[in-house]
Order: structure tokens, then C-alpha cells, then sequence
């Protein structure tokens, strides 16, 4: 039965989620999946990776277990951006887990609290900034571990987690939140932890870690056992099973109003993900924002003053 949304009258892009919907959670309730082809990320592993891995599982399946455990725990580089934004900013490093996070910080008041997707940087985040000042917050963002100016080579959204839980425990109560793609899935895991949010901001979330495990082997070819033995060494990695990271169950108990913006053409993260993430969390609220794709949904003007607004006033 497919989700049940109501979309009102003077707004054809804003969906609330029923409470009488069915649960998402469940293979036969969740959104269609689109062929393997439209779900893949416009940045896949480069060629030679797929060579390498191609030659590795005909002549030594273990070590293309671990080849492909090594490229899926590890984050694509992304050079930084001139930002003047940025550059106003103050930087303080934060140790967690044996690594040093970076974390730009603005202004004074209320903590309101950034956090950008996998292979992204802080500086993606930047037209957050100002408009959050304006609502009288301050505005923190890290780099994640092995991102930007932070330093490790292998991370996961546990470690992003652990970032943004340290970085609450320094800077104080956290009142805003706002996450992309992998920083969203890894805010509702804090929350879900026990972090105290007074209300979020999803843009473009990441649901189900273990969908993101399927497109990662789809484009590599990898055969399905190898897939497996990747997911378990990954898994022995971080410390948790990719079934206890699946967001929309984590979402069943959430207390944090939480609103959600996706494009529905978003070719990197699927739109059914920010579907079942808002169908699961109570109260959620899920916006449609047509023709601005994965990344730029983050400077998007209507979306960022419709988060703000959603955010409301520092307290």
C-alpha cells in the first residue's frame, strides 16, 4: 500500500505525513525503488577502482573484500571553496576517537548546529549561516572525521555521530540542527542516541545504509557474496550492524519536530529515502523541491529561508 500524503491546497510542493499512513518501515509499505540504474550517485568509484576491483575478485576474493570495504569507508576528497562565510568564522578543533575534528563556529546565542553529507565539507552549508544568525543562534559546523580540514582516512555514520555528540558536549544545549544526505541520517542517529534537539532540518537524507551498501556494489559489479563479506568487515569496523542504521526505524520514537526537503528526480540519494524517514518520524513534515538535485537543494533560497522559518527564533 503505497504512503499516504496530503499535499494542501495553496502549497503543491508541501506534503504532510499522515499519522494514519502505514509504516514505511516495512518492504511492502516503503515507496516503489526505481531501477538499480536511476538510484546510482552521480559520483561513482572511479575507473581504475572498478579495474582493480574487477581483477582482485577473479584472482584473490579476500583481498577484493578488502578492497571494497577500504573504498566504501572512505570519503571521496572535495577541495575547499574560497568562502567568505568561512572565513568569518572562528575554527576550534575538537579530539574524538584518536582524530581531530575541525568545527567553524559563528556568533553567540542558542546553539543551532550544521552537519553536511558524505565527501562533503562545512563551506556546502554556508547559506545557512546568516540567516541563523539573523534568528539570534550560533552557528556551529564541523568537518566530519576524514573530511575537509578533519583528519582520518576511513569514516561512517556512526563517526559522524560521535562528531556531532562531541561537538554538543563542548558548545552546549543544541537547538537547531540541520543535516544533508549522510549528516542528516547521522543527526536522527544522535538524536536517536539521546542528543536533545529542540527542532531539525533534513535535506536530501540518507534512510537506509544497507540500500547505500546495494548501489555501492551495483556499480562495482560486485558478485553478492563479496557484498556480504564486505557489509560484515564493515560492519566489525564500526562497531554496529547496518540493521540497527536504518533511519526510519530509529524515526518510530523521535520526539524533535523534523521537517524534510528532496527533489524528487534526486539522482545520489533516492526520494522514497526522504519519503520514509518523514512517513516514520511522528509529526514530519516533508517538502518536495523540484529541479535543484542532490547538492544544490543546499543553496537553494526557498528551501534554506523554509528551514529557517521551520527552525524558528533562537530561545
Amino acid at each position: 500500500m503505497p504512503a499516504i500524503l496530503y499535499s494542501p491546497e495553496n502549497s503543491t510542493n508541501v506534503r504532510f505525513v499522515s499519522p494514519e499512513a502505514p509504516d514505511l518501515a516495512g518492504d511492502a509499505a516503503r515507496p516503489a525503488a526505481p531501477p538499480a540504474p536511476s538510484r546510482l550517485p552521480g559520483r561513482g568509484p572511479s575507473p581504475w577502482l572498478r579495474a582493480a576491483f574487477r581483477a582482485a575478485s577473479v584472482v584473490a576474493p579476500p583481498l577484493a573484500v578488502r578492497l571494497a570495504e577500504r573504498a566504501f569507508g572512505t570519503p571521496p576528497h572535495v577541495d575547499a571553496r574560497p568562502s567568505p562565510v568561512l572565513d568569518a568564522g572562528h575554527r576550534f578543533h575538537l579530539s574524538v576517537g584518536g582524530e581531530r575534528l575541525a568545527v567553524w563556529s559563528w556568533g553567540d546565542g542558542p546553539v543551532a548546529l550544521l552537519l553536511h553529507g558524505w565527501g562533503g565539507r562545512s563551506e556546502q552549508l554556508v547559506s545557512f549561516v546568516t540567516p541563523l544568525l539573523a534568528a539570534g543562534y550560533s552557528v556551529m559546523a564541523p568537518d566530519a572525521p576524514a573530511h575537509g580540514a578533519s583528519t582520518g582516512r576511513g569514516s561512517s555514520i556512526v563517526a559522524f555521530a560521535d562528531a556531532l555528540e562531541a561537538v554538543a558536549a563542548r558548545v552546549g544545549p543544541v537547538q537547531a540542527f540541520v543535516g544533508h544526505s549522510g549528516g542528516a541520517a547521522a543527526g536522527a542517529l544522535a538524536m536517536h542516541r539521546g542528543l536533545p534537539v529542540r527542532r531539525a532540518a533534513f535535506l536530501a537524507p540518507v534512510a537506509s545504509l544497507t540500500d547505500v551498501v546495494m548501489r555501492f556494489s551495483w556499480q562495482l559489479h560486485v558478485p553478492p557474496w563479496i557484498a556480504e563479506a564486505m557489509r560484515q568487515r564493515f560492519e566489525a569496523r564500526i562497531g554496529v550492524p547496518m540493521s540497527a542504521l536504518e533511519i526510519p526505524a530509529l524515526a518510530r520514537n523521535a520526539r524533535t519536530p523534523l521537517i524534510v526537503f528532496h527533489d524528487p528526480e534526486d539522482r545520489e540519494v533516492p526520494w522514497h529515502d526522504g519519503a520514509a524517514i518523514a512517513q516514520a518520524w511522528p509529526g514530519a513534515r516533508l517538502v518536495d523541491v523540484p529541479r535543484v538535485g542532490h547538492n544544490r537543494i543546499l543553496r537553494d533560497q526557498g528551501v534554506v529561508e523554509q528551514a529557517v522559518s521551520f527552525l524558528g527564533p533562537a530561545r
